[in-house]
């Protein structure tokens, strides 16, 4: 396995997240992991609503 391959068990998330600073390596690295983080704060918000029974 080279050094740039996907890790067995790793998603792809961190995949781009570890080669996110390389260039040439993830294409759009940057952005991708702007849209993780952003998809991830989502994720909390509506997990937050959720847990307060509010309804979006």
């Amino acid at each position: 396995m080279g050094y740039f391959d996907q890790l067995p068990g790793e998603s792809r998330e961190d995949f781009v997240r570890r080669f996110s600073s390389r260039p040439g390596v993830v294409a759009d690295g940057v952005t991708l992991v702007d849209l993780y983080n952003r998809i991830a704060a989502l994720e909390r918000r509506v997990a937050q609503l959720e847990s307060r029974g509010t309804t979006p």
